[in-house]
């Protein structure tokens, strides 16, 4: 019985967040839903401006914190511009 303890195992889980920079060419309220849709829109784009596949991790976060960069960012270089998007071609 005590080697079968040994022999199992246990995984771990861990909270992992990212920052990822994003701009858009208007101003927008932190903390509205609006606002937030907009930006995690953003988000979900390739730095070559097409959408990111469905399971891109940008699509697929159970929550998220959208907050005005002027606090933190200094001069990090920005991920995806709305200037950066690909036009959709149905």
């Amino acid at each position: 019985m005590a080697k079968k303890k040994a022999e199992e195992k246990t995984l771990n889980k861990y909270l992992i967040t990212l920052r990822w920079y994003v701009e858009t060419d208007e101003e927008l309220v932190s903390g509205a839903k609006e606002s937030d849709d907009k930006l995690l829109d953003i988000l979900r784009h390739r730095t070559d401006g097409k959408e990111s596949c469905k399971s891109c991790p940008t699509r697929n976060q159970e929550g998220y914190a959208i907050l005005d960069y002027h606090y933190f960012m200094g001069d990090k270089p920005t991920y995806m511009s709305v200037d950066k998007i690909a036009e959709k071609t149905d």
